[in-house]
């Protein structure tokens, strides 16, 4: 009989705080106190690793099947963490039902540590996938993304948010069929007449209400979603910068472009999700459920019975996906330089070259949002500093090491992906992004000079702290 029996969904209540409580009685059916070493073989070595948590495969020892446990210590920072661990148990308890989100088997639990053990998927992370074949050919992304939104409208239809959808959090069974949510450490329960404000996220994925201290919502999971869809068509992260400063302004700003040698054969169809999902106001985005109805998504030719890669080197298969109108793709799409101003109407996002950039688009930033297209084209000779800069950035990528499946962590997001480009937009003083930035609750921080370098920090830092210190991204 299963652990999960017997519990409904009456059974959850929502804290003020967004996190999901079980009732003691439910809690004691699902958590065990005995040595988990007596009903399971644990290999000794996590096969993922976090700053709070680990991975280990272990193996029934009278089934002989394999599970994933993942060990979680209960003090973190001095602080307890028992109610966000149980909060973790209860959302998968909540999912049990969905064939989209990781299944809960049981939990152990110890006087310093809790073991949730969950599905075994045998063909791991999404990440190592793009960390192999750099992207995935435009089919298997819109397969991928079908099983992440399934998996979301399940969540969300539960009033459960995830707010750390990434690669490291999508795994994929043996042979890559189906894809699962994994996760759920930072996820919130948005309840509507509630106001839960917390900054949470992993950096690139982050949406940019959150970066405001705005209240936390559904809707913040579909920007991820957005970013997700350019990070695995593209193999690059849509608004990495050379510094986290950098990267929260391209957030909150929507510096958002479409690079011809990236997205080279990519359709209409899909940069336009991409833009209708990567909306600034929470309230423009599409809901879970539109983004399952998207023409783009709904179209189920090319799909490939298994989740697979592609190389930047194999144009023949990235380039098969042929523009919904025939042509390709010869200018870059912006969303803040469109040549009607999608989100440069009247100059608003366009002044003074704010949203516009002399990078990769060669927006001139000029009011109406237009834009001057002087990108070489993809299919020639690059140039020396072109190759060079194309080589440094594989390089990165290839060299950094993938994050584990669980991360445990969000105090310390971590860019996963290699930048796309490098905009560099007329840059804001220290002091206005610390009012951009910092909680209602704290003063911004003091300022050591009259330039506005930050004191003691050896490069431009800026801290984001809750009262707990729960989050922190700088």
């Amino acid at each position: 009989m299963s652990v999960l029996s017997g519990i409904s969904k009456a059974d959850f209540k929502t804290a003020s705080d967004g996190l999901l409580e079980l009732s003691e009685e439910k809690l004691r059916n699902i958590m065990r106190s005995e040595p988990i070493t007596d009903t399971y073989h644990v290999e000794q070595t996590p096969f993922a690793r976090g700053k709070f948590a680990s991975v280990r495969k272990i193996r029934h020892l009278v089934s002989g099947v394999e599970y994933a446990a993942k060990f979680i210590r209960k003090r973190r920072r001095a602080a307890d963490t028992t109610r966000e661990i149980q909060h973790e148990v209860a959302v998968l308890a909540l999912c049990s039902d969905s064939t989209r989100v990781v299944r809960l088997h049981e939990v152990y639990e110890t006087r310093t540590e809790v073991a949730i053990v969950l599905e075994l998927c045998a063909g791991g992370e999404l990440q190592r996938l793009l960390d192999e074949e750099e992207r995935l050919t435009e089919g298997a992304t819109r397969r991928a993304l079908r099983h992440v939104l399934e998996g979301l409208a399940h969540l969300h239809a539960r009033r459960v948010a995830h707010l750390d959808l990434k690669p490291q959090n999508l795994l994929l069974t043996a042979g890559g069929e189906e894809l699962v949510i994994c996760d759920f450490g930072i996820s919130r329960a948005i309840q509507p007449a509630a106001h839960v404000r917390e900054i949470l996220g992993t950096r690139d994925y982050v949406a940019p209400e959150i970066l405001s201290y705005e209240p936390l919502s559904l809707a913040a999971d579909i920007w991820s979603v957005g970013v997700l869809a350019y990070v695995l068509l593209s193999g690059y992260s849509p608004f990495a910068g050379d510094t986290k400063q950098e990267t929260y302004l391209n957030i909150a700003q929507c510096q958002l472009s479409f690079p011809k040698d990236l997205f080279w054969g990519v359709s209409q169809r899909a940069m336009q999700f991409i833009k209708e999902t990567l909306v600034v106001d929470p309230m423009g985005r599409l809901t879970v459920e539109e983004c399952l109805e998207h023409p783009w998504l709904k179209d189920d030719a090319d799909i490939p019975r298994v989740i697979v890669g592609v190389g930047f080197d194999a144009d023949s298969e990235v380039g098969s996906e042929a523009d919904d109108d025939g042509t390709d793709n010869g200018d870059d799409e912006t969303v803040n330089g469109d040549g009607k101003g999608v989100n440069g109407v009247n100059g608003v996002n366009g002044v003074n070259g704010v949203n516009g950039h002399n990078g990769v688009s060669k927006c001139n930033g000029t009011t109406n949002g237009t834009h001057e297209d002087k990108e070489p084209d993809p299919r020639g000779s690059p140039t020396p500093r072109e190759e060079e800069e194309r080589a440094a950035a594989v390089k990165h990528a290839r060299d950094d090491s993938p994050s584990p499946p669980f991360p445990d962590a969000p105090s310390t997001p971590k860019v996963y992906l290699q930048v796309s480009r490098k905009s560099h937009p007329s840059p804001p003083s220290v002091l206005a992004l610390c009012k951009k930035f910092q909680p209602d609750y704290e003063k911004p921080a003091k300022l050591c000079h009259a330039r506005g370098e930050l004191c003691g920090c050896p490069a431009p830092c800026l801290r984001l702290r809750t009262a707990q210190d729960r989050a922190v991204l700088c």
